[in-house]
């Protein structure tokens, strides 16, 4: 069903509990936390807000009956026992509100028994108490907001942390809607160039050429597969950007991540092999999260050994982390050095940095093993004296941000929900991109890219059901 579809459709509450669809109904909830606070929130949209709003600020009316565009109003509502409330209200009269419709939110003290006594005052003047999620399932019909967008919101209500809050809050602000309208726009602009020029077939009149066509489907699936492959790499964000530490027993890996971390993290001792597993250690640097992994010492021993274990967890965590660091200590021997860490080459797929370790010895620098390293980023660092620490914190910041820009992140409900729908729609453009190559037909090419479209469409949520509506703004709470 196609979401503009849905926005006339208007159903009731089942048996089974299923999502109300329908927006004529005017609905208000406590939009704050169940805990006092300082101030609260209760929210109202639907046609009947303004109305409502004048009989519970009569003396506001006016105020309301003239309102063109979104003010703040303060006034006092007057419950019984309890004497004038002040109020701030702010208003949305028209459309560009968060719902879509007219809306407004009542701030004031956030005493749970306040907000409930304000919420059935308002219900009493005919309004109803809104389901859960209800207020941005509405923005979702009003077309305020794309599916993935409305999974954002959810995902803002339950961040764990802040590295979540941050995938969410850009996912919000249409990190992932913004490159599927993209892909959208062009597949639509390319389909109507076909079905153009099937219109015509008689007429011998060509509205596109077909390297073109082969050029733009090419195009469009490249930025589908990245972006699911963005969405593989980056789906559970509930851990933050990566960065293992690596490196031969005692190359001072655990004290270069004391040192970064600023603190205590990571045993320290002059006894090679003291690392035997890993040690994680999240912090922040000017204000980019990231998380270090002092890994064990590479080594070579059995593989059944715990040693042998912690050398395949090392290796592992090459091919999952954003950023490896290869550490390599001045006292080190170059040769046996680089034959240890010729592997790095294989197995981490993403950029590795070179940090000499130790350089407050009085040794020559051991540069010359970066011919088995493909990295240009080297770094000097002395663990002891802090030398080199300061511009190696700034790089990894500046390395997060980069990440951060890159990168489509996104909550966990939507890598999960659109992951398959982004292969299929690849898997679509790709069979149009062999039929126009093998010249099968136009009509076959228009086929496939109806196909992909149709996948983009239930990512974005163009194209939706009831039940992953349900699915979705049924985890939502009341007031959101």
């Amino acid at each position: 069903m196609a979401a503009g579809q849905e926005r006339t459709e208007s159903k009731n509450r089942s048996d089974e509990g299923e999502m109300r669809i329908e927006t004529d109904s005017t609905i208000a909830a406590i939009a704050t936390g169940a805990v006092g606070a300082i101030r609260g929130a209760i929210r109202i949209t639907g046609p009947d807000t303004f109305r409502v709003l004048c009989e519970i600020f009569p003396g506001a009316a006016d105020q309301w009956r003239r309102m063109k565009r979104a003010t703040v109003v303060r006034s006092e509502l007057l419950l019984e026992s309890l004497g004038a409330i002040p109020v701030s209200v702010y208003s949305w009269p028209d459309h560009r509100s968060y719902t879509g419709q007219p809306s407004a939110e009542l701030h004031l003290l956030g005493a749970p028994v306040l907000l409930e006594r304000v919420q059935a005052k308002i219900l009493e003047a005919g309004v109803r108490l809104a389901q859960p999620g209800e207020f941005t399932l509405r923005a979702f019909l009003a077309g305020r907001m794309d599916l993935t967008q409305c999974e954002a919101v959810l995902g803002l209500i339950h961040a764990s942390g802040e590295r979540a809050f941050q995938v969410a809050l850009s996912q919000l602000a249409g990190g992932l809607a913004e490159p599927l309208k993209l892909i959208r726009r062009d597949l639509i602009e390319l389909l109507a160039d076909i079905e153009a020029g099937l219109d015509f077939v008689d007429e011998d009149i060509e509205f596109i050429a077909s390297e073109q066509v082969i050029a733009r489907l090419d195009r469009a699936r490249v930025a589908i597969e990245s972006l699911n492959c963005q969405l593989e790499q980056r789906a559970g964000q509930h851990v933050e950007f990566q960065v293992a530490v690596v490196g031969l027993p005692n190359a001072g890996k655990s004290s270069l991540v004391n040192a970064i971390s600023g603190r205590d993290v990571s045993i320290i001792s002059d006894q090679p092999g003291t690392t035997r597993d890993y040690v994680r250690s999240r912090i922040s640097i000017d204000g980019c999260v990231l998380d270090l992994l002092d890994t064990a010492g590479l080594e070579s021993p059995d593989r059944e050994t715990p040693r042998g274990l912690a050398q395949e967890f090392t290796k592992n965590e090459l091919e999952r982390a954003d950023l490896v660091l290869v550490c390599i200590a001045r006292d080190e021997d170059p040769a046996a050095a680089s034959r240890k860490l010729s592997w790095v080459n294989e197995r981490a797929v993403v950029p590795v940095w070179l940090v000499e370790t130790k350089t407050d010895l009085e040794l020559p620098s051991v540069w010359s093993v970066t011919d088995a390293l493909r990295t240009s980023d080297r770094y000097a660092v002395s663990s002891r004296t802090s030398a080199g620490i300061g511009p190696l914190r700034s790089a990894l910041a500046e390395a997060v941000r980069q990440s951060r820009e890159a990168t489509h992140d996104v909550v966990p409900m939507t890598g999960e929900r659109c992951r398959d729908s982004l292969v299929r729609a690849a898997n679509a453009i790709g069979n149009a991109q062999s039929a126009a190559l093998d010249e099968v037909g136009d009509e076959v090419v228009a086929g496939e890219l109806r196909l992909a479209l149709e996948e983009l469409g239930e990512v974005a949520g163009v194209v939706v059901n009831n039940d992953i509506l349900d699915a979705l703004f049924s985890r939502f709470c009341i007031g959101k």
